[in-house]
């Protein structure tokens, strides 16, 4: 049992559904449900049940409902604490969505001049996943983070930084493998992968906007990760769009990146919580955009945002 799944379980009452409460959280509705079997398997209760209304609280959901909400609201006691403490020896918290990928070649650029201009501020970095690339910033664990669009939340501000092409991931043996490029709307007919990631982001990976609807291949499993992505790919004729960058950082000879004509770009930013205006988190902000100014060479294909 974990804090996540705590949260996820208060919201899923407090919101009384599992797709609302998945808007809420930022949250694919699988991973929000599988979090929630997972936290009953582990208790030994049911907690929920659905009723024509929605989803309610079992007897023992209620029960638990309320030590859920006493051990969250401890929880976030002592972050609010650590918080203060971090704001006295000066300190920042930044997650990149998938390590390196985040914002490409200009990733490493982008702390380095932080850290260079801002001596006397702590800096941490932690590698966050796609499927929950602002769960973390939205629960205050982060300070900010480098994403990738499109990104639209209500409590998140997003400052772009730069676009890059998207590339067309196939595997080794699909029909496409041999060819150096494609046309957005010859491959739309393509079997999707699936992502775990928000609907309104993996839409966009998928080409839903351009095709008009979903074409999800009907048996391969979510994918979560970068390294089950090209697995996935490699072994089936399901493609999915890419930044250009994994071609470069995170080459792998089971796949192929193919240049996509047609595809609007990927886009990253920096993400923040609209209420957090910290000068720390400023300066970084700050120093990301000069940064991407300055280095956007180092992006072969990128350009300047704003």
């Amino acid at each position: 049992m974990d804090l996540r799944q705590l949260r996820y379980f208060v919201t899923v009452v407090d919101m009384r559904g599992v797709r609302p409460a998945s808007r809420e959280l930022y949250v694919t509705q699988p991973a929000l449900s599988r979090a929630l079997r997972q936290l009953e398997v582990e208790l030994g209760v049911r907690l929920l049940t659905r009723t024509p209304q929605g989803v309610d609280p079992t007897e023992a959901g209620l029960d638990f409902l309320a030590h859920a909400r006493s051990i969250l609201a401890s929880a976030d006691a002592a972050t609010d604490a650590m918080r203060d403490r971090a704001r006295t020896r000066r300190g920042i918290r930044i997650g990149v969505v998938a390590g390196i990928l985040g914002a490409g070649e200009l990733t490493a650029p982008i702390i380095q001049r932080f850290r260079d201009h801002e001596p006397g501020v702590d800096l941490a970095l932690e590698d966050l996943s796609f499927c929950d690339q602002v769960g973390p910033l939205l629960a205050g664990r982060l300070d900010a983070a480098l994403v990738r669009g499109p990104l639209d939340h209500p409590d998140l501000e997003v400052v772009p930084l730069a676009s890059e092409p998207r590339m067309l991931l196939v595997g080794g043996g699909h029909e496409l493998a041999g060819e150096a490029g494609v046309d957005v709307e010859d491959v739309l007919d393509q079997p999707t992968l699936r992502i775990g990631a928000p609907d309104s982001w993996a839409s966009f990976w998928y080409l839903d906007d351009e095709r008009g609807a979903a074409n999800a291949h009907a048996t391969l499993p979510v994918t979560t990760t970068i390294a089950n992505m090209q697995l996935n790919v490699a072994s089936s004729n399901a493609v999915i769009t890419v930044p250009a960058a994994m071609a470069r950082l995170a080459p792998n000879p089971l796949v192929r990146c193919l240049e996509l004509r047609g595809a609007p770009p990927s886009t990253i930013g920096v993400a923040r919580r609209r209420t957090d205006r910290r000068p720390e988190v400023d300066a970084f902000i700050g120093h990301a955009g000069r940064a991407t100014e300055d280095l956007i060479g180092l992006l072969p294909g990128g350009a300047l945002i704003g």
